[in-house]
C-alpha cells in the first residue's frame, strides 16, 4: 500500500491553494478487513483471504505510510513548491496516524497557499474646483447643503480644473507551482479636454482656455459660456435656447421653455414649463407644475420640492424635501432625503431612498425599479397589440383560404376579387406590424430581470412606508399592506424581502 492509494492532492481552480484529502471510508474498510481477516487466519479453507491478510499486514502500517517526507515526495512529483505549510503537513500526518478525523467520508487539510495578485487601482480625478454635480450626501446625517449646490463654478482663463490620476499596475502574485500571476491593471479615467479647455500632457491637468462655467459630461470636461437672467423669466426675455449654461436668478413661470447644452440653474420656482439640459438641472426652491411641462437632464436633477411635475434624469434625481403626485424617472437613483414620496410614480434603475413613502390616507404610490413606468406601460401595450394582431392574422388567413378554395372550382366575381385583394393587403400590413412590434418587444424584454439574476435592487425608508405602496421590478410586484417603519425593501434573486435598517 502507498500513500497515493488513499490520499489525493486537490488544487483550487485559481491554483492558489492545495489540499491533502484522505479517503476515510477507504481507510476504515481496510481496517475492518484486517480485523476480519485476522479473526479468520486460523481457517485454511479460504486461501484468497489468507493471501489478502498477508499482503495487508505487510503493507498497511499507517505510521510508515503517512509521513511528512512521503507527502513532500508527492508534492514534488506534482511540482507543488510554493507556499508550503510544514505545520499543516505535520498536523495532517498526526491526524491520520492517531485516527483523530471526524466521522466523515473524507478528511482534508490545506497545506499550500499561494499569493493572490493585487490588482491595480483604477484611475481617478482630482478636482481643483467645487462642482455642483459632484456634491455628496452626508452619509451619517443624510443631509446635503442646497445652498452650496446652487453655487455656480465660474472659472477664468488658465484656471486648473482637474488632474487625472493614472491607474496603477498592481502587484504580481505567485501560485503554488511557483509561477507568477499577473495582476489586472487599473482602468484609465475616460475623460478628455473638451470645449474651451486644454490638457497639460506632462501634468495630466486640464486647464480652462476661456472664462465661463465648468460643465462635465460623462466623457469630457468643458467650459461653456453662461447666459444669465438676473430676475424672473418674463416676456422681455422669452424662451431661451443656449449653447452653454443658463442661470435664472428668479422664477420660471408657466409656459416658458429653457434649453441648454450645459447646465440649467434656477434660483426660484419652476411652474409648468419645459426645461431641458445637456448637463444637470438645479432648481433651488422647487417645481410646482400642475402635471404639465417637464424637466429633463442628461445627467442629474436637484430640486428643493417637486409637486405635480414630470422629471426625467439620465443619472440621478435628488430632492431636498418631498415628491408629491409627480412622475419621476431616473436611470440610476432617486433620493428624497428629508421628505415624502406621495402619489404618482417614481422610477429608478436600482435605488430609491426617502423618509416616508405613501401616507396615512393610503394614497396609491408606485415605485418602479429596473424598468421605469413608461417602459412597463409600453411593453404592456405591445403585448396586447401583438395578441390582437395574431388573432387578426388567423381570421384573415381563414378568409383567404376560403377564397382560394372557391378559386379552385370557379372564377371569382369582380366583387370577390376586390374583397380578396383587401384581405391580402390587410394580412400583409398586420404581418409587418407584428414583426416590428416583436423586434421592439425584444428591446424592452432585455431590461426584465433575468431568471438567474442576483442583482440587488433596493428601496430605503428612513421613517414610514404606508399601505397601498406598490413596488414593481419588471413583472414582479409587491404591494405594502401594513404600515412599517425604518426598513429597506430589497429585491434580489427574483424575490422581495423587508429588512430593518441597521
Amino acid at each position: 500500500m502507498e500513500l497515493i492509494d488513499f490520499i489525493k492532492i486537490k488544487v483550487s481552480n485559481d491554483r492558489l491553494e492545495a489540499s491533502l484529502e484522505a479517503n476515510i471510508d477507504y481507510l476504515k474498510s481496510l481496517q475492518a478487513e484486517i480485523e476480519h481477516q485476522e479473526s479468520q487466519e486460523d481457517d485454511p479453507s479460504d486461501e484468497l483471504k489468507t493471501e489478502t491478510v498477508q499482503l495487508t499486514e505487510e503493507t498497511f502500517n499507517i505510521e510508515e505510510i503517512v509521513t511528512v517526507e512521503a507527502i513532500h515526495r508527492i508534492l514534488a512529483q506534482e511540482n507543488i513548491q510554493y507556499g508550503l505549510d510544514d505545520m499543516a503537513i505535520q498536523s495532517f500526518c498526526e491526524v491520520m496516524v492517531n485516527g483523530e478525523y471526524d466521522d466523515e467520508n473524507t478528511y482534508a487539510q490545506v497545506i499550500a497557499t499561494g499569493d493572490a495578485p493585487i490588482n491595480g487601482e483604477d484611475g481617478s480625478i482630482d478636482y481643483h474646483i467645487s462642482l455642483m454635480t459632484q456634491t455628496q450626501v452626508d452619509e451619517t446625517a443624510q443631509k446635503v447643503d442646497f445652498k452650496e449646490m446652487m453655487k455656480i463654478p465660474i472659472v477664468e482663463i488658465d484656471d486648473p480644473l482637474i488632474t487625472i490620476i493614472k491607474p496603477t499596475e498592481g502587484e504580481s502574485g505567485q501560485d503554488i507551482y511557483g509561477e507568477l500571476i499577473a495582476p489586472k491593471p487599473g482602468k484609465d479615467v475616460q475623460i478628455k479636454a473638451g470645449e474651451n479647455t486644454k490638457i497639460n500632457d506632462k501634468q495630466l491637468t486640464i486647464y480652462a482656455t476661456n472664462s465661463g462655467q465648468v460643465h462635465f459630461t460623462e466623457k469630457e470636461v468643458q467650459v461653456l459660456p453662461v447666459y444669465q437672467v438676473s430676475s424672473d423669466l418674463d416676456l422681455s426675455v422669452g424662451n431661451i435656447d443656449f449653447n452653454g449654461s443658463i442661470v435664472i436668478k428668479g422664477d420660471v413661470p408657466e409656459g416658458f421653455a429653457l434649453k441648454a447644452r450645459g447646465d440649467i440653474t434656477i434660483q426660484g420656482i419652476v411652474e409648468a414649463s419645459k426645461i431641458e439640459a445637456g448637463g444637470s438641472v438645479f432648481i433651488k426652491e422647487g417645481i410646482s407644475a400642475l402635471g404639465k411641462g417637464f424637466v429633463k437632464a442628461t445627467l442629474d436633477i436637484f430640486a428643493g420640492n417637486v409637486n405635480q411635475a414630470n422629471l426625467e434624469a439620465g443619472r440621478k434625481v435628488q430632492v431636498n424635501n418631498s415628491i408629491l403626485h409627480s412622475h419621476v424617472t431616473s436611470r440610476e437613483q432617486v433620493i428624497c432625503q428629508k421628505g415624502h414620496i406621495i402619489g404618482g410614480s417614481v422610477s429608478s434603475g436600482n435605488y430609491i431612498e426617502a423618509r416616508d413613502v405613501g401616507n396615512r390616507m393610503s394614497t396609491k404610490t408606485q415605485l418602479y425599479l429596473s424598468e421605469n413606468k413608461k417602459a412597463v406601460e409600453k411593453k404592456s401595450y405591445i403585448e396586447n397589440r401583438m395578441k390582437e394582431l395574431v388573432d387578426q392574422l388567423k381570421k384573415l388567413k381563414t378568409i383567404g383560404d376560403k377564397f382560394e378554395q372557391l378559386k379552385a372550382v370557379r372564377d371569382l366575381t369582380s366583387k370577390e376579387r376586390v374583397t380578396l385583394l383587401k384581405q391580402q393587403n390587410s394580412y400583409e400590413k398586420a404581418r409587418l406590424e407584428l414583426n416590428e412590434l416583436n423586434d421592439e418587444y425584444k428591446v424592452y424584454a432585455k431590461s426584465q430581470p433575468d431568471e438567474q439574476s442576483n442583482q440587488l435592487i433596493k428601496v430605503v425608508i428612513h421613517d414610514t412606508i404606508y399601505p397601498n405602496v406598490e413596488i414593481n421590478v419588471g413583472k414582479y410586484a409587491k404591494v405594502i399592506n401594513k404600515e412599517t417603519s425604518k426598513v429597506s425593501v430589497i429585491f434580489q434573486d427574483l424575490d422581495f424581502s423587508i429588512n430593518p435598517l441597521v
